[in-house]
């Protein structure tokens, strides 16, 4: 299929250009943020830190290295300040490891001091045993620093997650292969930079794209300009017949921290260059050949970079369902079943990261932030949802939850 041209912007069936004017080119109004009550937003918080304070305070009393000063009263009170001030010190930076260190730090306090509180209840050897596990409150710190050592290793392993589908739709050539990357997010401190690039291409070229696409904050705020290049010169020498697609995240123009290197005519074109289309509220048709099967491409407007003011699935495919395989591309997984009702067939995702530090993921889940937090769904027979966990990390080389990785879907065209 290599050698099969490529054609854009090709009229449907119906007769009437199958694509719709760039978002770029609409007005958004920025919404205002939601207001919470001032308790809810100022106090409960402040009560809270000062719970985990004390929380802290008490357990490091316990801890044998600081209760070698007990003779002394300032040095036995005063160490665990110190210790604490220690920790608020390297966790200042709020995309610092520091934060993370103290999050898992803290968090098993809190659950190791539940259980003891629990057993004390109970007494006998339940108790006994828990006091040798705990160490007297040593072994936060040997469960935190192997948390530590183990999500390096985790967000640093860059894997290939395949996934198989079938369609009683036409494909080219009978089957289609997708690799999508998503959440690149490139920094020396976190888990993907140019020096990885050689990997990441070898991985990508393994798997024979005939369609690549780019689900959004491949950059970010914190991407500086010899990144981006290097990124953008990989994605031009990749090879994908069917074409190479991106849509934006909240991250690549919608930026939280500081002002980013490179604007938006920046990254155009760059894109350009690489020969990667930009999808902003539009529904393109692809094809390989003269008069091949075509697949349709639908790219949408990030939901947080516009306040979800953007197209609705049904605007971006207004004739519904059709013979035509749809892959949606949305960054993140979002309106999944009004996607589905719309006509698509795939849809791909990323943003959650598959949680990447724990409890983040349980959190989403719990509260429902987002519809599908990280692998495969099938929303109704006809369509699939997939959400990628990320081929990079955000902030920092650490990932207890999720996986670093590229996905690879595979569809296979089945008779009727």
């Amino acid at each position: 299929m290599g050698n099969i041209r490529q054609v854009f912007s090709h009229p449907s069936a119906g007769g009437a250009a199958d694509t719709f004017p760039q978002g770029g080119r609409h007005s958004y109004r920025t919404k205002a943020s939601t207001m919470y009550h001032p308790f809810f937003q100022f106090v409960l918080p402040r009560l809270g830190q000062v719970a985990l304070d004390a929380l802290l305070y008490l357990n490091f009393l316990q801890l044998p290295p600081l209760q070698l000063g007990g003779r002394w009263p300032v040095l036995y009170y005063g160490l665990p300040l110190v210790l604490m001030g220690v920790l608020a010190y390297i966790s200042r930076d709020p995309l610092g490891l520091g934060i993370v260190f103290a999050g898992h730090l803290v968090t098993f306090y809190c659950i190791g001091t539940a259980i003891g509180l629990a057993l004390r209840r109970i007494g006998g050897t339940p108790l006994t045993v828990w006091h040798i596990v705990w160490l007297d409150g040593i072994t936060p710190w040997l469960l935190t620093g192997l948390i530590m050592w183990w999500g390096r290793r985790r967000a640093l392993r860059l894997c290939t997650t395949k996934y198989s589908l079938t369609t009683r739709k036409n494909l080219p050539n009978g089957r289609l292969t997708i690799v999508q990357v998503s959440d690149v997010h490139p920094r020396a401190c976190a888990a993907m930079d140019h020096t990885r690039i050689p990997e990441l291409k070898a991985k990508i070229e393994a798997c024979r794209p005939d369609l690549l696409v780019l689900t959004g904050d491949i950059f970010d705020e914190f991407t500086e300009p010899e990144e981006l290049d290097a990124f953008c010169k990989l994605f031009g020498e990749l090879d994908a017949p069917l074409g190479k697609y991106y849509v934006l995240g909240n991250h690549d123009l919608f930026h939280h921290w500081r002002e980013p290197s490179y604007g938006r005519a920046d990254l155009e074109g760059a894109f350009a260059r690489a020969h990667i289309r930009i999808l902003e509220d539009v529904s393109q048709l692809a094809y390989v050949g003269k008069d091949a099967t075509p697949v349709r491409i639908v790219g949408r407007k990030d939901w947080l970079y516009t306040q979800g003011n953007r197209f609705t699935p049904a605007q971006l495919m207004p004739n519904g369902p059709d013979n035509v395989y749809t892959i949606l591309l949305d960054h993140e997984p979002r309106e999944l079943k009004a996607d589905a009702a719309a006509g698509a067939n795939l849809i791909l995702s990323g943003h959650t990261h598959g949680g990447q530090i724990w409890p983040t993921g349980l959190v989403a889940k719990l509260f429902r932030y987002n519809e599908l937090n990280y692998g495969m769904k099938q929303i109704t027979p006809a369509c699939a949802a997939i959400v990628s966990g990320g081929t990079g990390t955000w902030g920092y080389k650490i990932r207890t939850e999720g996986k670093t990785e590229l996905v690879m879907v595979e569809i296979e065209q089945k008779d009727a």
